[in-house]
């Protein structure tokens, strides 16, 4: 069971799960609707509140997340479960490089402490680590630029 504050839930749970939905619509290339995005995104973030309530082991919460994510990712139209299951990947692979690259920054160029960095409990632990929803942001439009232009080189060749 990961403990989490109320605070937290709502500082850091709900604006990754709106940054989760919206990159991997952006992944699938999708025409993205605001509403739907936003309701999707407080659905993944109530069902991840609740998964981090349950007593499994640590990383499990992570995995059960991204089953959720496909699932709402395969809901939106012309998407298949493939699809859905490849943007989760790319999805969660952003989210554990821009992890690692806020890390660095954080612990090196702004001298923040790993355990203030891993405070999932107070409203400071979530503000100081939402930079790192940016970065992931950042790195998923980086993946669809090079995806779509691998396209165009496949088709070209």
């Amino acid at each position: 069971m990961l403990e989490s504050s109320l605070v937290y839930i709502i500082t850091r749970t709900f604006p990754e799960s709106l940054i989760l939905v919206l990159s991997g619509v952006v992944l699938l290339g999708i025409n993205i609707d605001r509403k739907r995005v936003f309701k999707d995104g407080i659905i993944l973030g109530i069902i991840i509140a609740i998964i981090r309530l349950l007593p499994i082991t640590f990383g499990v919460h992570s995995i059960l997340s991204m089953i959720f994510l496909c699932i709402i990712l395969f809901k939106y139209p012309n998407n298949d479960i493939v699809e859905s299951m490849v943007s989760t990947c790319l999805v969660w692979i952003s989210v554990a490089i821009s992890e690692c690259i806020y890390v660095l920054i954080a612990t090196s160029l702004l001298n923040i402490k790993v355990e203030n960095l891993m405070d999932n409990t107070t409203l400071q632990g979530a503000i100081i680590t939402l930079p790192s929803l940016l970065i992931m942001f950042l790195i998923v439009l980086l993946l669809k630029y090079i995806k779509n232009n691998l396209l165009k080189f496949k088709l070209r060749g």
